[in-house]
């Protein structure tokens, strides 16, 4: 039986109990001898409208209850997050492997650092320590340029992809950093739901501080590399603090209601479930989910750079994210460059092709914070 049919049934049962309930009162005031005849039908009549728009206000609330109460269920589930290292559980800066069961083989000892620090810094959002690796250049006479390697979603620092990236930097001499975003890794757990970035960027933005007031490190040499949702924690950090110089997006968004919507379908809900998943989140979580957005990385880039890298077989965030980046960019004249790769997958490029992406990251970030 379909719902309009339910409807159908049940609304002359809920009918007959209002008439029940009137029928009662009416009783009552007629057996009353205190109370005039007149007075009497004024009061049933009054009686009545109140219990008809009482009533009517509950039948129209009560889809918009369920509506909200949907939208919320849909939030937490598609938001939960996975605190800790997970099948990562081991890896660290001086050993780690590809779990990917394509990728296993791939030799990752060329990209191991040894000389990695274990560090944990305080967030500007009370509350909240981050856990992070900081790997030094070796030797280095001044403050060597510095990139934040930041991991995807309900991944951590201690992903091979982030490691990777970091190994391939740090031996062409980059300082490197990584850190968990909240409900990550071993960092504080908030609220256990992921943010898409519009709360992860103000840890993004307290470890630049970190750099900055601990390492001495100049904001001109400061540039990021981002995965996935990394990648659009990187985007909202770039737009919102201009002391970052630099940014790398792999398979990374631009848009946040596109990519809510994508990952609703994605995940077999219906579109129109939109709207009350994300004012949910707003009503019941204290979530903006919208705001700040990927696109202000273009929106405030000024003069600074950025590279965005996509395979053209991504299934998790489609390549068209990219592409709308660099039409964005040419609307708003962004010295922005990018790498589209046939065939690759979500976050595969660096393991397809690791060889020239070491060299395309060398050679962007030397060209923009050394």
């Amino acid at each position: 039986m379909d719902s309009t049919e339910e409807e159908e049934v049940a609304s002359p049962q809920v009918d007959e109990e209002i008439e029940e309930v009137i029928e009662e009162v009416i009783e009552e005031i007629d057996n009353s001898p205190q109370v005039e005849a007149s007075e009497k039908r004024k009061f049933v009549m009054s009686k009545r409208r109140k219990i008809m728009v009482a009533v009517g206000a509950i039948l129209l609330l009560l889809p918009l209850a369920a509506y909200l109460a949907i939208g919320w269920q849909i939030y937490v589930t598609l938001a939960h997050a996975d605190p800790g290292y997970g099948d990562q559980e081991g890896n660290n800066p001086a050993q780690f492997n590809v779990t990917w069961d394509e990728h296993v083989a791939l030799d990752t000892s060329i990209y191991f650092m040894d000389n990695y620090e274990d560090i944990n810094i305080s967030s500007r959002t009370e509350g909240i320590t981050l856990s992070g690796w900081w790997v030094e250049v070796e030797n280095a006479t001044q403050p060597a340029p510095t990139v934040i390697i930041q991991h995807g979603i309900r991944s951590s620092k201690a992903s091979y992809q982030t490691l990777m990236v970091a190994g391939m930097l740090n031996r062409n001499g980059f300082n490197v950093v990584m850190i968990d975003l909240r409900d990550h890794g071993m960092s504080t757990v908030e609220d256990g739901r992921v943010s898409i970035g519009t709360k992860e960027y103000i840890d993004v933005m307290s470890l630049v501080d970190w750099l900055i007031e601990n390492k001495s490190i100049p904001e001109e040499k400061i540039g990021m590399v981002g995965n996935s949702m990394g990648a659009g924690t990187a985007a909202i950090s770039f737009g919102q603090d201009t002391r970052i110089q630099a940014v790398v997006l792999d398979s990374g968004y631009l848009n946040l209601d596109v990519i809510v919507k994508e990952e609703l379908e994605r995940e077999s809900y219906p579109p129109w479930l939109f709207n009350g998943a994300l004012f949910s989140a707003w009503l019941f979580g204290g979530e903006s989910l919208l705001d700040p957005s990927p696109t202000s990385a273009f929106e405030n880039a000024g003069q600074r750079s950025i590279f965005i890298i996509h395979g053209t077989a991504d299934d998790r965030v489609d390549s068209h994210h990219s592409e709308d980046m660099i039409s964005l960019a040419e609307d708003l004249d962004v010295n922005a460059s990018s790498w589209f790769v046939e065939d690759a997958g979500h976050v595969e490029v660096k393991l397809l092709h690791a060889e020239e992406y070491e060299q395309r990251l060398v050679d962007f970030f030397t060209a923009t914070i050394v």
